[in-house]
């Protein structure tokens, strides 16, 4: 009985994964049916076709130029912005835990004002932070002398700057939430009988209440994801980085097989996890 149901849930999750490429392919040929100012519906039916048969075989995909495969370039750049998607979201993880924790053990009084704080801070557009902090080491570099970090990608990759950019942003928002789950919790009955029979704040916090609220911070994470993501294309613009999201933007191709590499593997990492979450809810209950 588990394996005849376990069969029906990998064969909906694939089912739904296809449908979800399939959107995709859609968007990508979308240009075909308004080419040259007129519609052309006949035309863009062939290129979906083309288009799927390609996604199947999964080949003769090629730069915007035409003249070259993309393989395996685009998986260099795959990986290279999936490892500073990663360090950002290491980054943000860890700036935000350490403010949200530190604010409730020590200004615990005061965390309305760092919520209001936070709330004008997160309304900075992501733009302007990066700029900022280009024009900050730059000015150090003219008055000091002192490189305190790579500017843009030329023969050196930039990593810190970018890593920095991709984070701060987030990680107000993560800070925002996390504080935000911490209170709803506290507010809950077995606190108050935790409290009540003597336990302290910091005990009562670190054993059950960051447990309970790391399901409901990994819902968070499809947010955090997307928004990680659209910085990350403005990252590689500004730092001269021409990583994945760049590249999508050159072509059809490019962005198809862009656009493959980000969503497959992250749906079904994100779909797995709320099966196995669901199935583990079931199991206390």
């Amino acid at each position: 009985m588990r394996g005849i149901k376990f069969i029906k849930r990998m064969l909906l999750l694939i089912l739904q994964c296809a449908v979800g490429v399939e959107v995709l392919a859609l968007i990508a040929v979308f240009p075909v049916l308004f080419e040259n100012l007129s519609f052309n519906l006949s035309e863009y039916l062939r290129a979906i076709y083309e288009l799927n048969v390609r996604i199947i075989t999964f080949d003769h995909f090629l730069t915007a130029d035409g003249q070259s495969s993309l393989f395996p370039v685009i998986f260099y750049k795959y990986f290279d912005s999936m490892k500073m998607l990663g360090l950002g979201v290491l980054a943000a993880s860890v700036i935000a835990f350490l403010v949200a924790y530190l604010s409730l053990i020590l200004f615990n009084n005061k965390i309305k004002y760092i919520k209001n704080f936070i709330e004008v801070a997160e309304s900075i557009p992501d733009l302007m932070l990066i700029l900022l902090l280009q024009f900050m080491v730059i000015m150090v570099y003219k008055k000091t002398g002192i490189k305190l970090a790579q500017v843009v990608t030329i023969r050196d990759e930039a990593i810190l700057l970018p890593v920095i950019s991709l984070s701060v942003p987030i990680s107000l928002y993560i800070t925002k939430v996390l504080i935000h789950y911490i209170e709803e919790e506290l507010e809950k009955p077995y606190v108050i009988l935790a409290r009540a029979k003597g336990f302290t704040f910091t005990y009562i916090l670190n054993v059950h209440v960051l447990r309970n609220i790391a399901e409901g911070m990994f819902g968070t994470s499809k947010t955090i994801f997307w928004s990680m993501l659209s910085t990350l294309l403005v990252i590689d613009y500004l730092f001269n980085m021409n990583g994945l999201l760049r590249i999508m933007l050159t072509g059809r191709d490019p962005f198809m097989v862009g656009c493959l590499l980000i969503f497959v593997p992250f749906f079904f990492l994100f779909r797995v996890y709320e099966w196995v979450s669901f199935e583990g809810r079931k199991d206390t209950q």
